[in-house]
């Protein structure tokens, strides 16, 4: 914390000097973030396209602080400024579709999703991402299927192993989910809801 508190110390007296630099008011934008200051994240960012409209990187890290004060329309916006800039972005694609289904649209945030498995087939947090859309829409079968198809992946992925075994405990099957509770937990033996979970099955 006081190293970011130092580092926006040594931006603002920069900017003193150089008033136009967008690169400047970008940086001092992502300090604000991290602090938890949004609205003033959100002041700087909008200084910094003021003066660079044509930054994907600012437009993605404005809408990042639009969603934290919940203004999620505003945020769709600039997520998709910034995908017009780079549209093979994938932390603009994964928020964009978090923001879709914020804003009730889940259909267009469904979509999103499926291509990000289309662009990143060998990533397992694309299909991680996927089942937790589905878990969150209660289609817990495909939500499962996801998840396994994540650990077919990396089987490191301590979340897969947790969010399978919630949904075995949800529809009735303690000692599967028990199961793959251990085995994540075997992998991670710091996943504190790992420890709640089999502590609740047992």
């Amino acid at each position: 914390m006081d190293h970011i508190i130092q580092q926006l110390n040594d931006i603002e007296s920069e900017l003193e000097e150089n008033q136009q630099n967008p690169v400047l008011w970008m940086e001092h934008g992502i300090g604000k973030h991290l602090l938890g200051e949004y609205r003033q994240a959100i002041e700087s960012f909008t200084r910094s396209l003021e003066i660079d409209p044509d930054s994907s990187s600012c437009h993605y890290n404005l809408a990042n602080s639009l969603m934290e004060v919940e203004q999620v329309e505003k945020a769709i916006n600039h997520y998709l400024q910034a995908l017009d800039l780079k549209p093979d972005h994938i932390p603009s694609l994964n928020n964009l579709a978090d923001a879709y289904e914020m804003a009730g649209q889940a259909e267009k945030a469904h979509e999103i999703f499926h291509y990000l498995i289309h662009l990143n087939p060998d990533d397992p947090l694309s299909h991680f991402n996927l089942g937790n859309f589905f878990l969150r829409n209660n289609q817990h079968v495909e939500a499962a299927k996801c998840y396994e198809k994540t650990i077919s992946m990396d089987e490191q992925f301590s979340d897969a192993y947790y969010n399978i075994a919630w949904i075995l405990k949800e529809v009735n099957a303690p000692e599967e989910a028990l199961s793959y509770a251990k085995d994540g937990l075997a992998l991670d033996p710091g996943h504190e809801d790992l420890k709640k979970l089999i502590a609740d099955l047992e």
